[in-house]
């Protein structure tokens, strides 16, 4: 009986989430912003200075923000009690606030770099290559994911990914992001950068509707190799980058905000505080970025 009940509790154990909730973000955590950006991004920097970059071409930039979720019991619970429960969460901004708050990233990102001396390209050099055009990118696309387990409920969450206004989502179909991938080195190279950056961000719904920034990645494609192909009478020049999916940062602490976000302890909610909560994350992301950035190019 003792052994059975020893292995129960492993497989318990074994199945149970091996990581914390997200870490309460309060606004005086970055009066040290330096500090903050060591404990909360994991930051690979150093290829900016190695490979002596000088101008990039932020060629997507979106956030992900989730707009319900729907917990039902586990199966280990129905189990012991012997019915199911679900419960569905809601929290859903207009078409208008998502791509707000995806422009204010995209900015802030570019000021990042700028204030370093890394130039951003104007977004519209790059809508007006009509390579990047044929494209046809969506600024906006849904999202449903689902996670589930024996001791765990299953999760059913719902997004919206909202692009910075006139940039696009990259295709999730294997062949369209074949066809992108083939062309975006040549676009680069088109609008005199040295490499591209793509940025994504996630924002979910923590206790009490407050905004928990899930997710924040910064990738980059660089080092352009040009060689000529084809055959006499038929040649062309061909672009491609030596350096691909490089993450130049990944958000490792989930981070919640510690403001209330309604007016009064019972509500109702405030779209007002929640914004300014959201975006005193955002800006202590973006501003540790900065700082690191800085400090990468110093040494």
């Amino acid at each position: 009986m003792k052994r059975s009940i020893a292995g129960l509790l492993a497989i318990f154990l074994l199945s149970a989430p091996l990581f914390a909730g997200p870490a309460e973000f309060k606004p005086d955590d970055t009066a040290d912003i330096g500090k903050f950006a060591k404990k909360t991004l994991e930051l690979k920097l150093k290829k900016l200075k190695k490979l002596g970059i000088k101008k990039l071409v932020i060629m997507e930039c979106y956030g992900e923000y989730v707009t319900s979720k729907e917990v039902t019991s586990s199966a280990s619970s129905q189990r012991y009690t012997g019915r199911i429960t679900t419960k569905t969460d809601k929290l859903e901004f207009s078409k208008d606030y998502y791509t707000n708050t995806s422009d204010l990233v995209y900015e802030e990102v570019k000021a990042a770099f700028e204030a370093n001396g890394i130039a951003i390209v104007p977004k519209e050099e790059l809508q007006a290559n009509e390579k990047y055009g044929a494209f046809n990118l969506e600024e906006e696309k849904s999202g449903r994911g689902v996670s589930a387990g024996m001791f765990k409920p299953t999760v059913v969450e719902k997004s919206q990914k909202v692009s910075a206004s006139n940039l696009g989502i990259f295709p999730s179909n294997p062949l369209k992001m074949i066809k992108v991938l083939m062309n975006t080195c040549d676009i680069t190279h088109s609008v005199g950068a040295d490499g591209l950056l793509q940025v994504k961000f996630k924002v979910g719904k923590g206790k009490k509707d407050r905004p928990v920034l899930e997710g924040f990645d910064i990738m980059l494609n660089a080092e352009i190799k040009e060689q000529e192909v084809g055959f006499k009478g038929n040649k062309s020049m061909r672009y491609d980058f030596l350096t691909q999916n490089e993450q130049l940062v990944k958000l490792k602490t989930q981070l919640i905000s510690s403001d209330d976000v309604y007016d009064g302890k019972k509500g109702p909610f405030s779209g007002e505080k929640y914004d300014k909560a959201l975006k005193d994350i955002l800006y202590a992301v973006t501003d540790g970025i900065k700082d690191k950035i800085k400090e990468a190019l110093e040494k």
